[in-house]
Protein backbone atom coordinates (compact mmCIF):
# COMPACT_ATOMS: atom_id res chain seq x y z
CA UNK A 1 0.00 0.00 0.00
CA UNK A 2 2.83 2.31 0.67
CA UNK A 3 3.50 2.54 -3.01
CA UNK A 4 0.22 3.88 -3.52
CA UNK A 5 0.55 7.03 -1.08
CA UNK A 6 1.52 9.18 -3.98
CA UNK A 7 -1.47 8.71 -5.83
CA UNK A 8 -4.04 8.91 -3.29
CA UNK A 9 -2.65 11.99 -1.42
CA UNK A 10 -0.03 13.83 -3.05
CA UNK A 11 0.70 16.01 -0.03
CA UNK A 12 0.53 13.98 2.57
CA UNK A 13 2.77 12.49 5.01
CA UNK A 14 2.35 8.12 4.33
CA UNK A 15 3.34 5.90 7.18
CA UNK A 16 2.83 2.03 6.35
CA UNK A 17 2.25 -0.61 9.07
CA UNK A 18 3.69 -3.93 8.71
CA UNK A 19 1.35 -7.06 9.73
CA UNK A 20 2.94 -8.91 12.65
CA UNK A 21 2.94 -12.48 11.12
CA UNK A 22 4.78 -14.55 8.40
CA UNK A 23 2.33 -15.49 5.45
CA UNK A 24 2.54 -19.40 5.07
CA UNK A 25 2.29 -19.27 1.30
CA UNK A 26 3.62 -16.24 0.40
CA UNK A 27 7.83 -15.86 0.42
CA UNK A 28 8.39 -13.02 2.45
CA UNK A 29 4.61 -12.19 2.76
CA UNK A 30 3.06 -11.05 5.89
CA UNK A 31 -0.57 -11.35 7.50
CA UNK A 32 -2.29 -9.97 10.38
CA UNK A 33 -4.25 -13.11 11.36
CA UNK A 34 -4.26 -17.16 10.46
CA UNK A 35 -7.38 -16.98 7.89
CA UNK A 36 -8.10 -20.37 8.85
CA UNK A 37 -9.74 -18.73 12.38
CA UNK A 38 -12.47 -17.62 9.93
CA UNK A 39 -15.76 -20.14 9.46
CA UNK A 40 -15.16 -20.18 5.61
CA UNK A 41 -17.93 -23.08 5.19
CA UNK A 42 -20.16 -20.60 5.70
CA UNK A 43 -19.12 -17.65 4.04
CA UNK A 44 -18.55 -15.51 7.15
CA UNK A 45 -15.63 -13.74 7.09
CA UNK A 46 -16.62 -13.02 11.23
CA UNK A 47 -13.47 -14.35 13.16
CA UNK A 48 -14.28 -17.09 16.20
CA UNK A 49 -13.60 -14.83 19.19
CA UNK A 50 -10.82 -17.03 20.26
CA UNK A 51 -8.55 -15.37 17.28
CA UNK A 52 -5.73 -14.61 19.45
CA UNK A 53 -3.92 -13.27 16.41
CA UNK A 54 -6.35 -10.66 15.48
CA UNK A 55 -5.97 -9.43 19.48
CA UNK A 56 -2.21 -9.38 18.90
CA UNK A 57 -2.42 -7.44 15.73
CA UNK A 58 -5.07 -5.14 16.57
CA UNK A 59 -3.32 -4.67 20.19
CA UNK A 60 -0.32 -4.06 17.40
CA UNK A 61 -1.86 -1.42 15.48
CA UNK A 62 -2.76 0.27 17.98
CA UNK A 63 0.39 0.79 19.65
CA UNK A 64 2.14 1.96 16.44
CA UNK A 65 -0.66 4.31 15.69
CA UNK A 66 -0.07 5.74 19.16
CA UNK A 67 3.66 5.96 18.52
CA UNK A 68 2.88 7.80 15.39
CA UNK A 69 3.68 12.16 15.24
CA UNK A 70 0.63 12.54 14.15
CA UNK A 71 -2.59 14.52 15.18
CA UNK A 72 -5.51 11.40 15.11
CA UNK A 73 -8.14 14.52 13.45
CA UNK A 74 -6.35 15.00 10.45
CA UNK A 75 -5.20 11.38 9.87
CA UNK A 76 -6.84 8.23 7.42
CA UNK A 77 -6.40 4.97 8.73
CA UNK A 78 -6.34 2.58 5.39
CA UNK A 79 -5.66 -0.89 4.44
CA UNK A 80 -6.12 -3.44 1.86
CA UNK A 81 -8.05 -6.97 2.44
CA UNK A 82 -6.86 -7.83 6.10
CA UNK A 83 -5.42 -4.10 6.43
CA UNK A 84 -8.85 -3.24 5.31
CA UNK A 85 -10.08 -5.54 8.09
CA UNK A 86 -7.78 -4.38 10.94
CA UNK A 87 -8.48 -0.84 9.58
CA UNK A 88 -12.29 -1.17 10.95
CA UNK A 89 -11.70 -3.22 13.48
CA UNK A 90 -9.09 -0.32 15.44
CA UNK A 91 -10.29 2.79 13.01
CA UNK A 92 -13.96 2.76 14.25
CA UNK A 93 -12.87 3.62 17.77
CA UNK A 94 -10.60 6.17 17.09
CA UNK A 95 -11.04 10.08 16.70
CA UNK A 96 -9.60 9.71 12.74
CA UNK A 97 -10.51 12.08 9.95
CA UNK A 98 -11.82 8.85 8.21
CA UNK A 99 -11.10 5.40 7.42
CA UNK A 100 -10.25 3.79 3.71
CA UNK A 101 -11.05 0.14 3.34
CA UNK A 102 -10.04 -1.28 0.14
CA UNK A 103 -11.29 -4.87 -0.38
CA UNK A 104 -11.94 -5.12 3.44
CA UNK A 105 -14.64 -7.03 5.94
CA UNK A 106 -15.63 -6.94 9.53
CA UNK A 107 -14.05 -9.27 11.34
CA UNK A 108 -16.76 -8.68 14.07
CA UNK A 109 -19.61 -6.29 14.79
CA UNK A 110 -18.31 -2.86 14.27
CA UNK A 111 -17.53 -1.42 17.66
CA UNK A 112 -18.59 2.47 16.76
CA UNK A 113 -18.80 5.35 18.76
CA UNK A 114 -20.01 8.80 18.94
CA UNK A 115 -16.82 9.98 17.20
CA UNK A 116 -16.30 7.03 14.94
CA UNK A 117 -15.06 8.63 11.12
CA UNK A 118 -16.54 8.34 8.37
CA UNK A 119 -15.38 5.07 5.94
CA UNK A 120 -15.12 4.56 1.94
CA UNK A 121 -14.72 1.55 1.12
CA UNK A 122 -13.96 0.26 -2.29
CA UNK A 123 -14.85 -3.52 -3.36
CA UNK A 124 -14.27 -6.02 -6.76
CA UNK A 125 -17.70 -7.09 -7.48
CA UNK A 126 -15.46 -9.99 -8.76
CA UNK A 127 -13.29 -10.52 -5.91
CA UNK A 128 -12.20 -14.33 -5.64
CA UNK A 129 -10.15 -14.05 -2.63
CA UNK A 130 -13.22 -11.56 -0.04
CA UNK A 131 -16.53 -12.23 -1.94
CA UNK A 132 -18.51 -9.23 -2.92
CA UNK A 133 -21.19 -10.26 -0.35
CA UNK A 134 -19.14 -10.02 2.72
CA UNK A 135 -18.45 -6.80 2.09
CA UNK A 136 -22.29 -5.76 1.24
CA UNK A 137 -22.67 -7.08 4.29
CA UNK A 138 -20.20 -5.48 6.18
CA UNK A 139 -21.20 -2.21 5.30
CA UNK A 140 -24.57 -2.88 5.78
CA UNK A 141 -23.48 -3.62 9.53
CA UNK A 142 -21.57 -0.34 9.29
CA UNK A 143 -24.98 1.78 8.09
CA UNK A 144 -26.92 0.19 10.63
CA UNK A 145 -24.55 1.08 13.30
CA UNK A 146 -24.55 4.63 12.34
CA UNK A 147 -21.36 4.67 10.54
CA UNK A 148 -21.16 7.76 7.59
CA UNK A 149 -19.45 7.10 4.46
CA UNK A 150 -19.73 5.49 0.87
CA UNK A 151 -19.66 1.74 -0.82
CA UNK A 152 -18.28 1.79 -3.77
CA UNK A 153 -18.69 -1.76 -5.85
CA UNK A 154 -16.16 -1.57 -8.87
CA UNK A 155 -15.98 -4.34 -11.69
CA UNK A 156 -12.51 -5.83 -10.45
CA UNK A 157 -10.66 -8.22 -8.08
CA UNK A 158 -8.95 -8.79 -5.40
CA UNK A 159 -6.69 -5.68 -6.89
CA UNK A 160 -7.17 -1.47 -6.30
CA UNK A 161 -7.25 -0.58 -9.62
CA UNK A 162 -7.28 3.10 -11.30
CA UNK A 163 -10.55 3.75 -10.61
CA UNK A 164 -10.48 2.68 -7.10
CA UNK A 165 -7.37 5.05 -6.80
CA UNK A 166 -9.30 8.34 -8.16
CA UNK A 167 -12.58 7.43 -5.61
CA UNK A 168 -9.95 7.15 -2.99
CA UNK A 169 -8.26 9.87 -3.55
CA UNK A 170 -11.69 12.37 -3.89
CA UNK A 171 -12.81 10.81 -0.24
CA UNK A 172 -9.34 11.76 0.81
CA UNK A 173 -9.79 15.11 0.07
CA UNK A 174 -13.22 15.68 1.04
CA UNK A 175 -12.02 14.14 3.96
CA UNK A 176 -8.66 16.52 4.65
CA UNK A 177 -9.74 19.69 2.75
CA UNK A 178 -6.65 21.45 4.54
CA UNK A 179 -4.61 19.06 2.87
CA UNK A 180 -4.99 20.17 -0.64
CA UNK A 181 -4.62 23.70 0.14
CA UNK A 182 -1.74 26.14 -0.43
Amino acid sequence: MISLGPLLAPRAQIYAAAAPFPHPYVTQGRMWYDLSQHNALSGSLLLDERATDLATSEAALREWIASLPIDLSCTILGGFSQGGALTLAVGLTLPLAGLLVFSGYLVRPPGVTATSPPVLMIHGTADPVVPFASAQASWQALQTAGVKGAFHALPMAHEINGEAIAIARQFIEKTLPKMNSD
